[in-house]
């Protein structure tokens, strides 16, 4: 489920892209945001899903860094090339253990290795041969923060609501919040957004209504460290879908950084089933893979 989020994430930013040729940013996301509300209203209406005042509480929380984290990406898509943008937002794979460190989530020696691959990997995709920042790439790096934030808040959540109603709730806070400033600053003309529309159909069916639910439900079940590694091959997907739909074709350098990734992502899953089978070994475990159907609602 991870992988499939992160590939459906990484050609999200090919369709982001090409989406600010037409409309603005806040524009572009309270569309996306909105479409993927209502793709997934049936589904909460079929599993009945009851609401409380700790589950709009943790939508809330969500939907604010969902929204924060995102304009501060689309903005930067302005300047910023697809490829380039996921390579920048991937960095939360380091931001997620240092801030579990920060609020007392001990991190093993082996998994900041594997952040340390991840990271050389990274560098070789991002850092040019003249180098600098640019404010694109400084908006993007914010925005990854605010990614690795809303990952430890899923993990936090993620167990204790229903994952198809919590990731539409996130999406209209976001979507609402998004509107606002389209108002304001940017135009909602039909004859603009048309042209941008199956960009806009994209992101707002695949990479919020199919990638973000994934993520919930895939994350009932994975270390928020983990996920954020497996999804970091966000960055290798965009630069795939760059070199395939918009002819952005990779270098030796990124190449290499890919390799490097996939080699980072796939060890720290070994460290995973490897801790999950030493578990599983000194005591019976208490349905670890069956969160989901004993919760009382079914896939």
């Amino acid at each position: 489920m991870l992988v499939l989020t992160a590939l459906l994430w990484g050609l999200s930013f090919v369709a982001q892209s090409a989406g600010m040729d037409h409309v603005g940013p806040f524009t572009f996301n309270a569309l996306r945001y909105s479409i993927g509300v209502l793709v997934l209203i049936p589904f909460i209406i079929y599993r009945k899903v009851t609401f409380d005042q700790k589950f709009f509480k943790a939508a809330l929380i969500m939907g604010l860094i969902l929204f924060a984290s995102s304009s501060l990406q689309q903005f930067a898509l302005q300047y910023a090339s697809a490829g380039k943008a996921g390579f920048i937002t991937s960095l939360y794979i380091v931001f997620v253990p240092i801030i579990s460190q920060i609020f007392g989530k001990k991190v093993g020696f082996r998994y900041w290795l594997a952040v340390a691959i991840a990271l050389a990997g990274l560098f070789l995709m991002t850092v040019g041969d003249h180098g600098g920042v640019s404010t694109a790439d400084l908006l993007l790096l914010i925005g990854a923060v605010g990614y690795s934030f809303h990952i430890l808040t899923i993990a936090k959540y993620a167990g204790e609501f229903d994952p198809i109603a919590l990731s539409a709730s996130q999406f209209l806070i976001a979507a609402l919040l998004s509107f606002i400033p389209a108002l304001f600053f940017e135009s909602l003309n039909p004859a603009l957004i048309k042209p941008a529309l199956p960009s806009i159909l994209y992101a707002g069916v695949f990479s919020c209504g199919v990638a973000y639910t994934l993520q919930i439900v895939a994350q009932r079940d994975s270390k928020p460290t983990v996920a954020s590694m497996i999804m970091s091959l966000e960055a290798v997907f965009a630069a795939i879908g760059g070199a395939l739909i918009l002819g952005q074709m990779l270098s030796t350098r990124e190449l290499q950084g890919s390799i490097l990734m996939f080699a980072s992502t796939f060890y720290v899953q070994y460290l995973e089933n490897k801790e999950t089978n030493r578990s599983g070994d000194e005591k019976e475990p208490a349905s670890a893979s069956g969160d989901i159907e004993s919760s009382g609602e079914g896939n």
